[in-house]
């Protein structure tokens, strides 16, 4: 049996950002009331484990394991792909790192070693785990049969646009709408690297380690901010490049097939 995410696939996308951003809503104004105890901070955590657990269901009911390349090999050469993207990794690293101050209840701000466990499995291997079994994951793979840049590039803009999820828990718009806008080349970039690793897995990890540095970034300045939009744009500029370089070599494939047949029909 067919699902809706294969019958649908853009409509299925642009339903699960909604559905996405309105389940944030939600889990805000029910957990507000129900445990008013819980800091924004608390409560963006059980959002985040909660659209964990909805993700793994998700694959599990379609049966895409296989399809969404998490039982593939990694393509090796591939793999070269991802060096601008270890760079966003190691931008943090170098302007230095510290524990930040996280609150889950009012009032009690946890002791280092447990902010750290938050930031690293809370809050980096959650996001890893969802936002890649659903943008590079599912999505991909459910538009990749119409097209590849259709595949990469709406799952990108829904990637972004679904990050409003942090202004809904409290966070500056100001701060968050260039970051929006930017995760949006930096999505093309993954999906397009997606395709060619034929494995999700260098992505899962990749992420989980940049959420993990980029939040224990010690400082911010002019120039951190520069390094990191312009790792971000060459990552865009990446797989822009990438799906010019599919569409070439579909388009040479098709010729040959053409020349083959003409060749075919000149002999008969």
């Amino acid at each position: 049996m067919v699902s809706i995410v294969e019958r649908r696939p853009v409509g299925f996308t642009l339903g699960l950002t909604a559905g996405l951003i309105v389940l944030t809503l939600l889990a805000r104004a029910v957990l507000e009331v129900a445990i008013p105890q819980l800091t924004l901070h608390g409560i963006g955590l059980v959002l985040n484990w909660t659209i964990v657990a909805g993700s793994i269901v998700l694959v599990t009911w379609l049966g895409w394991w296989d399809k969404i390349r998490l039982t593939a090999p990694v393509n090796r050469r591939a793999v070269v792909y991802l060096l601008p993207f270890a760079a966003v990794v190691l931008v943090p690293a170098m302007f230095g790192l510290a524990i930040p101050e996280i609150s889950l209840i009012q009032d009690q701000t946890l002791p280092p070693w447990a902010a750290l466990a938050v930031i690293v499995v809370g809050v980096a291997l959650g996001a890893a785990i969802s936002e890649e079994l659903i943008y590079r994951g599912v999505l991909l793979r459910a538009l990749e049969p119409r097209s590849r840049l259709l595949a990469v590039v709406l799952p990108a803009t829904m990637f972004g646009l679904a990050h409003i999820s942090q202004v809904i828990l409290g966070n500056s718009l100001a701060e968050w709408l260039p970051q929006m806008l930017l995760i949006i080349p930096l999505g093309i970039g993954l999906g397009a690297i997606a395709l060619r690793l034929e494995s999700l897995w260098p992505l899962v990890v990749w992420h989980f380690a940049v959420d993990v540095t980029g939040s224990l970034v010690a400082t911010t300045s002019v120039v951190y901010e520069l390094i990191t939009i312009g790792f971000v744009l060459l990552a865009g500029v990446i797989g822009v490049w990438l799906l010019w370089q599919d569409r070439r070599s579909r388009h040479d494939i098709h010729r040959q097939l053409s020349t083959n047949v003409d060749e075919i029909g000149a002999r008969k």
